[in-house]
């Protein structure tokens, strides 16, 4: 009896403990799936926007570029901006000054960044200061672009938008001026004059331009939020059809009124089941930026080979069978600058770089012969030449230029000065011959083009807002950085319970990416999140539509043979099956990598 007391005894002490076991297992499991669920929908971080992003990288501090001097992010292992190694210097930082000579043409532009600066003189004028780097002034003389009398723009109603259009592109009534940087007001930017409210307002944003790059980039963001019209109250929805993108896009881009400008944006692609909750949006943007320096439409021509950087075309005959006359042609350079904008303002990246002399014309800078390198390099070494040599007359050089224009390959003769065809060149005249060329060259065979393109990246982002950035920077925030770091993708990943509990799975997927080349990785970027290239703040900057911050994240979903991988880009998150083997999700994962990545049927 007493035996039986003890099974019965055992046995409801045993039922319980599996009873409590299966309730304390149940209970974990409930709140690891809450919390999973919490991450792949993000709505913990639906309280941080890039902002907050922006904010922690500069509360880390930076890290300066022995070479050039550039604070990089503290994360950083190569500097952004020269390419060259990052490492802590020490409390007694001081940059290297190797010789000019043992510079790449990179290296050198870098260094070049902080030649100009905008400062105040006795009489609060805003002037342009000329540093000297690397304790050598430079003396080729500099010049400032401006563009006055311009039309003054005019809203009208939603009936006359596409004549408000080619208005905004009519360049009839304004002149390009050339201004000696010497003489010209800083505060002026191409075709309009940046005024400030008060003194200390005009002092402080001069002064920012002194503070490391994080700090400019976190106070750039915070401002840039502001000029967002809010989603509740407007947002644009752009519908075109992916074998018209081009046309149908510029048309959109160039109808919205100024005042709209700034508004959320969404796209939808006709013919396509996909809802833009902000992977469309990436799609499109990337889309139509790597059309403009496609050679059939030829709005921006790579200009330097070595480092690959573009400028706006001069050749007229762009475009090829969209455009039948300029004022349709300008159309697509202010609707490629409004473009540009709206990337400065959501913080996009462009999947490709303006030149030097392009950056400062944005910019508002002085231009100068030295940059002519960076636009055509063998054109600056016969330039350089012709000056520190004499003998000019025996080249038969004279001042005019042959442009080849049409597609029938007409050859027309531009004169640089009066009958300059006419007018030969000599040791006493070739200073101005120097003159005439580079400012022809880089600035009056594309002056209407320019001009347009200008006007429609300062209809979306104020150039107050860009006082604080030298060309480099600029570029920086334009184009962010082609450099992938798994580590930090790594790092900031979110994964689903299923993850957690077929660690394997992530291994794998973690160490299949590390294989990759560069090339499948930012396929894999592209695929997972609609862009090739990472936040200027890292992976930890992945965002939504409206600037939310967005975290990569990997769901485990069930394993069905030759399944393929499938993406949600607008929530930046990738659907991984749990494959049985790391060959089997290699396989798959190569095969979705080497097919199209562009374009939605599913959300």
């Amino acid at each position: 009896m007493k035996t039986e007391i003890v099974i019965l005894h055992l046995s409801w002490c045993t039922l319980l403990i599996v009873i409590l076991f299966i309730l304390t297992k149940k209970l974990a499991t409930n709140r690891r799936f809450k919390a999973c669920q919490r991450a792949l929908l993000s709505s913990d971080n639906l309280v941080d926007h890039r902002i907050d992003a922006a904010k922690r990288e500069a509360e880390h501090g930076f890290l300066p570029c022995p070479l050039c001097g550039f604070e990089n992010f503290t994360r950083s292992h190569h500097c952004a901006i020269c390419g060259s190694m990052c490492f802590d210097l020490g409390p007694d930082q001081a940059y290297h000054s190797p010789s000019r000579r043992d510079l790449t043409p990179v290296q050198r532009r870098a260094r070049m960044r902080k030649e100009w600066q905008r400062k105040v003189d006795v009489q609060g004028r805003i002037y342009w200061y000329r540093n000297a780097i690397d304790g050598v002034l430079a003396s080729s003389p500099a010049f400032v672009v401006q563009f006055q009398d311009s039309v003054p723009r005019i809203e009208a109603p939603t009936s006359q938008r596409s004549h408000d259009a080619l208005r905004s592109c009519d360049v009839s009534g304004t002149r390009l001026v050339i201004v000696a940087a010497s003489d010209a007001d800083a505060a002026r930017f191409a075709d309009r004059l940046v005024t400030f409210s008060s003194i200390e307002q005009r002092d402080d944003f001069l002064l920012h331009t002194s503070k490391d790059f994080p700090s400019k980039y976190s106070r750039f963001v915070i401002t840039t939020s502001v000029l967002f019209i809010s989603l509740e109250v407007q947002r644009l929805k752009l519908s075109v059809h992916r074998d018209y993108i081009l046309e149908q896009s510029i048309e959109h881009l160039t109808c919205i009124p100024e005042q709209h400008i700034r508004s959320v944006m969404r796209i939808d692609f006709l013919e396509e089941s996909g809802i833009d909750a902000g992977g469309l949006h990436r799609e499109w943007f990337m889309a139509l930026i790597e059309m403009f320096t496609q050679p059939d439409v030829g709005l921006f021509v790579c200009t330097n080979r070595q480092d690959q950087t573009y400028y706006l075309n001069h050749r007229r005959s762009v475009l090829h069978g969209t455009c039948g006359n300029t004022s349709e042609l300008l159309l697509y350079y202010y609707g490629a600058g409004r473009l540009v904008g709206r990337a400065l303002l959501d913080g996009a990246v462009l999947g490709f770089h303006f030149s030097v002399p392009l950056l400062k014309l944005v910019l508002g800078m002085p231009i100068s012969l030295d940059d002519l390198e960076y636009y055509d390099a063998e054109l600056h070494r016969n330039l350089r030449w012709l000056l520190e040599n004499n003998g000019a007359g025996a080249l038969g050089l004279d001042f005019s230029v042959c442009e080849t224009s049409g597609f029938d390959g007409e050859v027309e003769i531009i004169d640089l000065v009066p009958n300059g065809r006419n007018v030969a060149v000599t040791d006493a005249n070739k200073q101005l011959y120097v003159e005439r060329k580079l400012r022809y060259t880089l600035v009056e065979r594309v002056a209407d083009q320019l001009q347009v393109f200008l006007k429609g990246i300062y209809e979306v982002m104020p150039p107050r807002l860009l006082l604080a950035f030298d060309y480099e920077e600029l570029d920086y925030l334009l184009c962010g950085t082609s450099e992938i770091d798994v580590d930090d993708w790594e790092r900031n990943t979110r994964i689903s319970l299923s993850l957690e509990d077929n660690p394997r799975v992530l291994r794998w997927f973690w160490e299949l990416v590390r294989e990759m080349n560069s090339e499948y990785r930012r396929r894999l970027l592209q695929f997972s999140t609609g862009c090739a290239r990472v936040p200027i703040v890292g992976f930890k900057g992945l965002t939504s539509f409206d600037g939310r911050l967005c975290p990569f994240t990997l769901k485990g979903v069930a394993y069905v043979t030759d399944q393929y991988i499938r993406s949600h880009a607008c929530f930046n998150l990738i659907d991984l099956p749990l494959f049985r083997t790391k060959e089997e999700m290699q396989h798959a994962l190569y095969a979705t990598l080497d097919t199209d990545v562009y374009g939605f049927t599913t959300v």
